[in-house]
């Protein structure tokens, strides 16, 4: 349920799944990506701001809470409302409490929140359980990333492609099944360090081919990442491994990486020769300059700069892409959201 009180709107998990769809969540990640790249503006494309995320620690419960913050004006979503042109003002905040499984009702460890404001006066509208926004628009900016460095590279990408996910958790989860809803793939191989996990997914996704594009799309389940990898176009790694689990040996030339996965850093799972004969791109540049620190690879630029053909990809066979996460992509599939959720009640 729901709760809309004292014209504040409360906006529950279960809502959020009922009301996203990709085609919304990938035009919103578009908009979101477009907005925060660093070459020339013109009328059409919106811009953003978001500083780098905070986070505090409280040592006594092992737990860390993060802040982002970001404004983003001048777009649009054609599949939410074709004729807005949308501003939104939002705060995303991230706790991670480790002891959260261990409850007698366990709960999430990592558990966020997504707070809307007026544009015009700042105050709060809309407060939305964060966690599946989360999910959501990380799938999608790997999905928009996928399409614009992979898809429209060049030809020979065309037609049915071999999806690899390494990691069968929420992210790995939400990517496999994102990336098969909206793109062509013939097969999906999986990899989890609990094989189980893995098996559940296969069984998952069986049951959901007639929503993908491909309706006979195969899924394997492998017990080692080489197996898992070695004949993928396109690759998801989102693990929180903490040292290499992928390397250059285990890849075909032609592949594209949407690296998700963070431990004691962003880059920890792939291993440093992928990323120096790849081409590297991120979310956004600043991002990259704070979070990719200590990676000896030079970032090409931010995905909304090849949207905004500010910049061409060139024709390398092996493209990265990098997923730090942005306020600004909680902001616009969060604003999905409150727009759908509001038209549905009538409260618009």
């Amino acid at each position: 349920m729901s709760a809309c009180a004292s014209g504040l709107t409360i906006i529950k998990e279960a809502d959020v799944e009922s009301l996203l769809t990709w085609p919304a969540v990938f035009e919103a990640c578009t908009e979101a990506l477009r907005s925060v790249s660093e070459g020339k503006e013109d009328a059409t494309q919106p811009s953003a701001k978001q500083p780098i995320r905070t986070h505090v620690e409280m040592a006594r419960k092992n737990a860390l809470g993060f802040s982002m913050l970001g404004f983003i004006e001048n777009y649009r979503m054609k599949t939410v409302d074709p004729d807005k042109v949308f501003a939104t003002f939002g705060h995303k905040l991230v706790s991670s409490f480790p002891t959260n499984k261990d409850l007698k009702e366990p709960l999430p460890v990592i558990i966020a929140s997504i707070s809307l404001f007026s544009t015009c006066t700042g105050k709060l509208k809309t407060i939305i359980e964060g966690n599946g926004v989360t999910a959501w628009r990380t799938a999608g900016a790997c999905m928009v990333a996928t399409k614009y460095l992979y898809f429209d590279r060049n030809e020979q990408h065309k037609g049915d492609k071999v999806l690899a996910i390494v990691g069968c958790g929420v992210q790995g989860r939400m990517h496999a099944i994102g990336i098969s809803s909206m793109f062509g793939i013939n097969e999906i191989h999986l990899w989890n360090r609990t094989v189980s996990t893995a098996n559940d997914l296969k069984k998952e996704l069986e049951g959901m081919t007639a929503s993908f594009v491909n309706k006979n799309l195969k899924v394997f389940v492998h017990e080692s990442v080489r197996d898992c990898v070695k004949t993928a176009d396109i690759i998801v790694t989102a693990t929180g491994a903490r040292s290499p689990i992928l390397f250059e040996d285990m890849l075909k030339e032609n592949v594209h990486i949407n690296a998700v996965g963070a431990s004691k850093d962003h880059h920890s799972e792939i291993d440093l020769k992928v990323y120096q004969s790849s081409k590297l791109y991120a979310d956004s540049m600043t991002g990259a300059k704070s979070e990719l620190k200590g990676l000896d690879c030079p970032v090409e630029g931010a995905v909304g700069d090849i949207i905004n053909k500010t910049k061409s990809v060139t024709k390398h066979p092996r493209t990265v892409f990098h997923s730090l996460g942005m306020a600004i992509t909680d902001c616009t599939v969060a604003q999905v959201v409150e727009t759908l959720y509001l038209k549905k009640h009538h409260k618009q």
